[in-house]
């Protein structure tokens, strides 16, 4: 997956996070409303990263807050050599690319 859809499909999900936060701090709680959604999603990014790429893309969203769009930065996490990693967007998906944690399906295969 290259970067720019990655960075649209997060970004879609930080957008929706937003807007339910909003709706939330006028008292309208609609999570539940979105738990096929959320499932629904969750396949999706499990169909395109193996289970450790979904677990490093699922600590950044939800452990880290990246899907605030603001993730902490006192959280962070490092490869074997020490270097930080998964700091920013951009870094998780190179981290995610390196380590070859997207599945590809080769052309004309199911």
């Amino acid at each position: 997956m290259i970067y720019k859809e990655f960075k649209e499909i997060v970004d879609l999900q930080i957008a929706h996070h937003k807007r339910m936060r909003d709706l939330y701090k006028l008292r309208v709680d609609l999570l539940e409303t979105f738990d096929d959604q959320d499932r629904a999603i969750q396949l999706l990014w499990q169909s395109v990263l193996n289970e450790y790429g979904y677990d490093w893309l699922s600590w950044y969203l939800y452990e880290k807050d990246g899907i605030s769009g603001k993730p902490r930065k006192d959280l962070t996490a490092c490869d074997n050599e020490k270097n930080e990693i998964c700091k920013d967007l951009k870094g998780l998906w190179k981290y995610l690319t390196k380590e070859k944690y997207f599945k590809v399906i080769p052309e004309g295969k199911e």
